[in-house]
């Protein structure tokens, strides 16, 4: 293949636009290189840039809309520092497609001839050396100006851009400010490129803010007195205090551009703990709290910023139909196993193929909760935050289920949404697919799913491209899908191909650890009202343990809830259970005694110490756990330790 360096011609094309100088910026240097040698495109050719409209314009706005709703005030901002000047502003796609735009109406026909517009394209492949396209390719901040573009009719045009990055170093969008006409000399513009740099950035920290609302936020500034209006960095944390993401400014100024941050807890980021983070993010008394950074040592000045939800350690599932998400959510791997045998082995199991892109198939009876062990299993793996999706085959009707999996266009049939619609396998890109009932699900449809597994990608009704997926398939059934593949009645290679863990829930009737299992789901659903301890009257707790739920986790879940909602001052008693569960217990003779331990934040209250030094000890002495589990801090855990004289055995064998 002949290369740029041989050709003279290129060379001397070069030189004439002074592009080739010792002191020529590198950026602009490569993106000729590729417009001449990769996309071998003609620098003469006079046509103007291409503008898109109507619905191919549609077609990268509609993926776009939450971007560009966060965008829109970037945008305007960097519109009305730059006017007067002259300039107009463009957000466009990862395709170099503008999405969006600000410009003085007054110049309309001059900017659409020039390709300043709404819907004009701007992709290296197409018009070569521009600023969109250069920033796309490298992902850095340029300016282009006048004779550093590539196609001579953009030659009078001065470009500024900047990406627009995620969390991931992914980029989202690009912002560019541009002119038809400016002063010769490109200094001139380096003003212009470090407003557009700046309004990126506030852009790229919005996003930011939005994607990870339901998590605690770190806002970092070098100066106390501008800590409240100047961010430079943000950190992401987990429900467990551990970093989950980090913007540019943070990334680089904490680790020097490594990517280890990730996983990472405070105390190995600053010299504080989490607790004092918390303290400082209080509702009465929020303040500013100094950190010194450990690998660096230099000083930062943070506020914390709270999740929308009530306390660290809910998370609110993405579920597709859960009327209450978060129990689903906050009921972990490990507390749905509890001490239950079977259901430890399936934990056991579930925790050596996850991430491994096996599809896992759960069985058991109605109401074992199988989208609750979905939820966990989607929680515990690497795709924890991006959206679990479910569809229960069973309970849409047979014409919808298509267009609910699969999706469809703009005017796919009579009746269609005006946009067309995202079916549930886009919804879940990245994330976990949950498939319930996936008995119910149609032999065409059946047909349908295993071409996507295959080929990783789907054609939504009515479109005529594909469109990629990555989803980890989880399904579940009640029925005997064998017996479904001997009958026709299900594709023997699609259960195959769904099949590749097969994972049996536990009837609770069936479980010999009811009372630890229903400790986790008080505790949760307890949070989930708004936190606080949860005591329990002992005839209520032997009801709860003699009932056979025949509704199981579901029933149990429901039954704790409406429990929590009647009783008084967070004690539940007899008279609060639901009527099916005490009228059983009444058939009994009022229930006998249970041979059950009887979990700690199931006890009365009288026994605080035993409860929570059995908490510590269940958890080996993991404080976070522990506080979890109880629905309490680290710091009171800490307090009650002191209070007892609970000394963890690692300290007292210190001592």
């Amino acid at each position: 293949m002949t290369t740029f360096a041989t050709v003279d011609e290129d060379l001397a094309l070069l030189r004439s636009r002074g592009i080739a100088r010792a002191d020529a910026d590198p950026l602009i240097v490569r993106s000729w290189r590729r417009s001449l040698g990769k996309y071998k495109l003609d620098p003469g050719r006079r046509q103007a840039p291409r503008v898109l409209a109507g619905g191919q314009l549609r077609d990268h706005q509609d993926p776009m809309e939450p971007m560009m709703q966060i965008a829109r005030g970037g945008v305007e901002y960097l519109f009305n520092q730059v006017r007067s000047a002259g300039y107009v502003v463009l957000l466009t796609d990862c395709q170099g497609v503008t999405v969006d735009f600000k410009a003085d109406p007054l110049q309309k026909r001059e900017l659409r001839r020039s390709g300043l517009y709404l819907g004009s394209c701007w992709s290296e492949e197409e018009e070569g050396t521009c600023a969109v396209g250069a920033c796309i390719a490298d992902q850095s901040a340029l300016t282009v100006h006048q004779a550093e573009h590539f196609r001579s009719t953009n030659t009078t045009l001065t470009c500024s851009a900047s990406p627009i990055l995620d969390t991931d170093g992914s980029l989202l969008a690009v912002l560019d400010a541009s002119a038809l006409s400016s002063p010769g000399d490109k200094r001139s513009q380096a003003l212009m490129l470090q407003l557009v740099s700046v309004s990126a950035k506030m852009i790229e920290n919005a996003h930011f803010l939005k994607k990870f609302e339901d998590h605690w936020i770190i806002r970092l500034s070098r100066r106390r007195e501008f800590a409240e209006v100047v961010t430079d960095g943000l950190i992401a944390l987990d429900h467990l205090g551990r970093v989950i993401a980090v913007n540019r400014n943070a990334q680089q100024a904490l680790q020097g551009g490594e990517h280890t941050l990730l996983g990472k807890a405070v105390d190995q980021l600053f010299d504080t703990r989490l607790e004092a983070l918390l303290a400082s993010s209080g509702a009465q008394h929020r303040s500013t709290l100094a950190l010194r950074a450990l690998h660096s040592g230099r000083q930062y000045y943070a506020l914390m910023r709270t999740p929308s939800g009530r306390t660290l350690c809910v998370q609110p599932a993405r579920s597709a139909r859960s009327s209450h998400p978060s129990v689903s959510t906050l009921l972990t791997l490990d507390e749905l196993a509890g001490e239950d045998a079977q259901m430890m082995r399936n934990v056991a199991i579930i925790r050596r193929v996850i991430d491994k892109g096996i599809a896992i198939m759960l069985q058991g009876e109605t109401g074992t909760g199988k989208e609750v062990f979905a939820n966990a299993i989607h929680h515990a793996s690497e795709r924890a935050e991006q959206p679990f999706v479910a569809l229960n085959c069973a309970a849409i009707p047979e014409s919808l289920i298509e267009s609910e999996l699969f999706g469809y266009a703009d005017g796919a049939f009579t009746g269609a949404r005006a946009k067309g619609m995202r079916g549930k396998l886009v919804q879940a890109h990245g994330g976990t697919l949950f498939l319930d009932e996936i008995g119910d699900m149609p032999l065409q449809l059946q047909t349908r799913l295993l071409r996507v597994l295959a080929e990783k990608e789907i054609v939504p009704l009515g479109a005529e491209k594909p469109v990629p997926v990555d989803v980890q398939i989880i399904c579940a059934t009640h029925r005997n899908l064998l017996d479904q593949v001997v009958t026709g009645q299900f594709r023997e290679d699609l259960y195959y191909r769904l099949n590749g863990m097969k994972i049996h829930l536990s009837a609770l009737r069936e479980r010999g650890d009811i009372s630890t299992l229903m400790h986790s789901v008080l505790a949760r659903v307890a949070a989930e009202a708004g936190g606080g301890e949860v005591t329990i009257a002992a005839e209520a707790l032997r009801a709860l343990l003699a009932y056979r739920w025949p509704g199981n986790l579901r029933q149990l879940i429901n039954a704790l809830r409406a429990a929590l909602a009647l009783c008084e001052h967070h004690h539940i008693g007899l008279e609060d259970l639901p009527a099916d569960v005490r009228e059983a217990t009444q058939a009994r003779g009022g229930g006998a005694p249970v041979a059950l331990a009887e979990p700690a934040s199931l006890e009365a209250p009288d026994d605080e110490r035993g409860r929570l030094l059995r908490e510590l000890r269940r958890q080996r002495w993991n404080v976070t756990r522990a506080a979890q589990e109880l629905g309490i801090s680290r710091a009171t855990i800490y307090r009650k330790m002191d209070k007892f004289g609970i000394v963890a055995p690692n300290v007292a064998e210190g001592a």
